[in-house]
C-alpha cells in the first residue's frame, strides 16, 4: 500500500513538471541565473530545458525561441545521462552533433554545455545550459560555475514543484472538506488528523472550532479556547493586525494567503502561511476559515538561499573581473581577448563585415627596464594601457596581449579606419609627457581576407607586420601587405 502511494505521489510531481512548468511564465530567479551564466562563459545564449519521453522544452531564454524540438535531437537528452557537467567545444567536428539539425541549420549551435537538472528523487527533469554558435572552450572556474548554479536553478524548480504540490494539497483538502460538513464527528476526525492549524471564528472574532494541530501548538486543551476573542488570546498590537486582516476577508468574499508570525507556548516564533476564507453557518452568518503551515523551515531555508544567492553574485563578480582584466594596465587580459576575437571573426565571417587587428610593441622596452628599473617599466606600461583606452572607439577592445605588447581588436574597421586609429595612437605616445625618456612604438596591422580560417591567423598576419615595421627601424606602423 506504501509504495503505490509513494509511486502515486511521484506521478503527480511529475505531471507538475510537465504541465504546470512547461505552461506557466519561468521564474524570475531563474531567468537571471540563465543570463548570469551567459555573463560568465560569454556565451550569447543561456537557457533552462525541460525534457519529457519525447520532447524537449525551452524556457528562461529571451534568444532562443524554438518551443519545443523532438527529444532526439537534443543536446539536453546526452547531458541528463551523466554526472556533472557536458560540454561539445565544437559540433561540427563532434560525430554524435556534426549531423544534428540544430547545428546544419538554424539556430546552427556549435558550442554547448549544460548540467542536469533533477528532482528530489534524482530523476532528471531537464538542463541548465549555455549555448554558442561558434566554437568555445570554457576554463575550469567558468565549468564549476556552471554546475553551482545548476545546482541552484534545480533547487529553485524543486521548490515551485513542491509549492504548487501544497497548493494541489490545499485544494483537495477543501473539496473534501465541503463533502464533510453533513458530519460533524467526521468533521472533527478529519481536521484532527490533518498536519495543518485549521480554526473557525465568527464575525465577533470568537473561536467556534479548531483542531488538535491547533491545541498543541499553543499548548492548551481541544476545547480550551472554544468562545475566546481575539482581544482574550493575543497582545493588542497582533489583535489589532488580525482582527483587520479576519474582517478584511470576510467583507472580500475570497480566500486570501498571507504570512503571520506567532509566538508558541515555549516563547518561539513561528512563521505561518495562513490561508483564510469566508464561510456561512447554517443560519447564513458568514464566518471565518482558517488554515495555516508551518513554513518555519522554508523561511529560513530561503533566507539562507538569498544569502548563498547575494555571496555567490559577489564572488562570481569578483572572478568574472579576474578572468578577463590584466592586473596592471586594467586592459582586458589576453584570454579575455582571444574569447572575444573567436566570436568576432565568426561574426565578420559570417555576415561579409570588415574586422582588423592592431599588434603594438614598446621598442627598447628591455632598455627602459634595465636604465630606469622595472617600476618605470611598469609605469610605461599602465600610461600605454591608458591612452589605449582612451583613443579607441568603442566597439573596439584594446589588451594587454603579453609582456609589453598591446592588441586592439577592431571590428567593422578596414585597412584605412585601422590605420587612422594605429596613427592617432603614435601622435599620443609621440606628445606623450614620458618621466624619464621619450617612448616610441611600433605597430603592426593586418586586416579581415578571404584566405583566413580562424582569428588567430588574422593576428598571425598583424605579428608578421609587426616585426616588419621592428627590422625597418622602429617607431612606424606596417601593414601586412599579403
Amino acid at each position: 500500500m506504501t509504495l503505490r502511494r509513494t509511486e502515486a505521489e511521484a506521478a503527480s510531481l511529475r505531471a507538475i513538471w510537465t504541465r504546470d512548468l512547461l505552461d506557466s511564465q519561468p521564474e524570475l530567479e531563474c531567468g537571471e541565473l540563465v543570463r548570469l551564466a551567459a555573463c560568465l562563459c560569454g556565451t550569447p545564449i543561456g537557457l533552462v530545458t525541460l525534457l519529457d519521453e519525447r520532447h524537449q522544452w525551452f524556457r528562461a531564454s529571451d534568444d532562443l525561441k524554438m518551443g519545443e524540438t523532438p527529444r532526439e535531437v537534443a543536446f539536453c537528452a546526452h547531458a541528463v545521462r551523466q554526472n556533472g557537467l557536458f560540454m561539445v567545444n565544437d559540433a561540427l567536428t563532434d560525430p554524435r552533433f556534426s549531423s544534428n539539425p540544430l547545428v546544419m541549420w538554424d539556430p546552427a549551435i556549435r558550442f554547448f554545455a549544460g548540467v542536469g537538472l533533477y528532482n528530489s528523487d534524482d530523476e532528471p527533469m531537464g538542463t541548465f545550459c549555455v549555448v554558442d554558435m561558434a566554437p568555445r572552450i570554457l576554463s575550469e572556474d567558468q565549468m564549476e560555475a556552471l554546475e553551482i548554479l545548476g545546482r541552484q536553478i534545480s533547487l529553485r524548480l524543486e521548490a515551485v514543484v513542491q509549492r504548487k504540490a501544497l497548493e494541489q494539497a490545499l485544494a483537495e483538502k477543501e473539496r473534501a472538506s465541503a463533502g464533510l460538513k453533513a458530519s460533524e464527528e467526521l468533521f472533527r476526525a478529519f481536521m484532527n488528523a490533518s498536519p495543518f492549524l485549521s480554526y473557525i471564528k465568527d464575525a465577533a472574532g470568537r473561536l467556534l472550532f479548531y483542531n488538535r494541530s491547533f491545541a498543541q501548538r499553543f499548548g492548551v486543551s481541544e476545547y480550551a479556547w472554544l468562545g475566546r476573542t481575539d482581544e482574550q488570546l493575543w497582545s493588542r498590537k497582533l489583535t489589532k493586525s488580525m482582527r483587520t486582516h479576519d474582517l478584511e476577508v470576510m467583507a472580500g468574499g475570497k480566500m486570501v494567503e498571507t504570512e503571520e508570525h506567532i509566538r508558541n507556548s515555549d516563547g518561539s516564533i513561528s512563521s505561518l502561511r495562513s490561508f483564510k476564507f469566508p464561510c456561512h453557518d447554517s443560519a447564513g452568518n458568514v464566518l471565518l476559515a482558517g488554515v495555516a503551515v508551518d513554513v518555519s523551515e522554508e523561511v529560513a531555508h530561503h533566507a539562507e538561499l538569498e544569502r548563498y544567492h547575494r555571496e555567490l553574485e559577489d564572488a562570481n563578480d569578483q572572478l568574472r573581473k579576474l578572468a578577463v582584466t590584466d592586473e596592471l594596465t586594467g586592459l582586458r587580459n589576453r584570454r579575455s581577448f582571444e574569447e572575444r576575437l573567436v566570436m568576432e571573426f565568426s561574426l565578420a565571417r559570417r555576415r561579409k563585415r570588415e574586422l582588423s587587428v592592431l599588434l603594438i610593441d614598446v621598442d627598447n622596452f628591455k632598455t627602459i627596464n634595465d636604465r630606469w628599473g622595472h617600476a618605470a617599466g611598469d609605469e610605461v606600461l599602465r600610461r600605454l594601457g591608458m591612452i589605449l583606452r582612451t583613443t579607441v572607439r568603442l566597439p573596439d577592445l584594446p589588451a594587454r596581449y603579453g609582456g609589453e605588447e598591446f592588441v586592439v581588436l577592431l571590428p567593422e574597421s578596414g585597412e584605412e579606419s585601422a590605420m587612422g586609429l594605429a596613427r592617432r595612437v603614435m601622435q599620443r605616445v609621440a606628445t606623450e609627457d614620458w618621466d624619464n625618456e621619450l617612448l616610441t612604438i611600433s605597430v603592426g596591422m593586418a586586416s579581415m581576407n578571404e584566405s583566413l580560417e580562424n582569428g588567430f591567423q588574422l593576428v598571425e598576419l598583424a605579428d608578421e607586420a609587426l616585426y616588419a615595421a621592428k627590422r625597418a627601424g622602429k617607431n612606424r606602423v606596417m601593414v601586412h601587405s599579403g
